[in-house]
């Protein structure tokens, strides 16, 4: 009965969090769009300056290493091409609009471990040889429900991430028993709240439990893959001290053998310098 107060209590609350900033909602409606062009993502980045200054600051990082310096929005997508843009533009009004404030919670561990996952999860749907629409979009949001635990209990989800780690059990157990839901749930309530795209709600609420998605079990499985493969690349997230079990149906929904896995955690190992040049540079925002 306690279980069910408090996620009564959760879902009410997360449901009177601010709605998806403006410029954030344009962004992910262009990234769903197939029809969307380069034009359409110059004309938004370039309208919110803040955000404009975000991305060039990241294109003209060290990890692109750029013999001239890019100065405009449209340059950036001459040189790194529509969709890379797209990414780190989603990136940067994600963490922008999540920004850690006062918390105690280590959301820079997160950011890391969520925007690994949007490359891991755009690298699943390349092996397994599908286009598939949301990919990064769900692998870099399918933790949101824990800034919505921070963002509304604040040091009640520290106390539970600590109570985690002390008994060694995955974050989600204490989190249902602490909030009445498990922060995936949390995460799809937000999701819905911001009215993302379905299909990507779906994948944020169930990328623990991919066998059960009925809208686009596809994309679920990559979320699900993608949460996966991240931890043995030292992508982990700091609240979880144990990383998710393999997801073999999810895998096996999308075609690709254990080597396939394996092959792909030796890739995203190298990704480490870019996520933190990108992670740096919008933290020195």
């Amino acid at each position: 009965m306690a279980a069910e107060k408090s996620a009564r209590e959760a879902v009410a609350r997360i449901r009177e969090l601010p709605t998806l900033p403006v410029v954030l909602g344009r962004v992910l409606s262009i990234a769903a769009d197939p029809e969307a062009s380069a034009l359409d993502l110059g004309r938004v980045v370039t309208a919110d300056q803040s955000l404009s200054a975000a991305l060039l600051k990241v294109v003209n990082s060290a990890y692109y290493g750029f013999y001239r310096k890019i100065e405009s929005v449209t340059q950036a997508i001459v040189v790194l091409g529509f969709f890379e843009v797209r990414n780190l533009t989603l990136t940067a009004t994600t963490f922008r609009t999540l920004a850690a404030g006062n918390s105690a919670y280590d959301r820079r561990q997160l950011w890391r471990h969520s925007l690994a996952a949007g490359m891991a999860a755009e690298r699943c749907a390349h092996l397994a040889g599908k286009k598939i629409s949301g990919c990064f979009e769900s692998g870099l949001l399918h933790d949101i429900g824990k800034v919505a635990f921070d963002m509304l209990y604040g040091d009640k989800f520290v106390q539970a991430a600590n109570r985690a780690h002390e008994q060694g059990v995955p974050i989600g157990e204490v989190e249902a028993r602490t909030f009445g839901m498990d922060h995936a749930e949390a995460g799809g309530i937000l999701g819905e709240h911001w009215n993302l795209p379905p299909s990507v709600v779906e994948a944020i609420r169930l990328h623990h439990q991919p066998e059960h998605a009925t809208v686009d079990p596809v994309l679920c499985a990559v979320a699900a893959l993608a949460n996966y493969v991240v931890y043995p690349c030292g992508f982990g997230e700091s609240s979880n001290p144990i990383p998710p079990e393999f997801p073999r149906a999810a895998a096996e929904r999308l075609g690709l053998t254990d080597a396939a896995c394996e092959e792909l955690v030796r890739e995203l190992s190298g990704y480490e310098e870019k996520v933190n040049e990108i992670l740096g540079a919008l933290e020195g925002e």
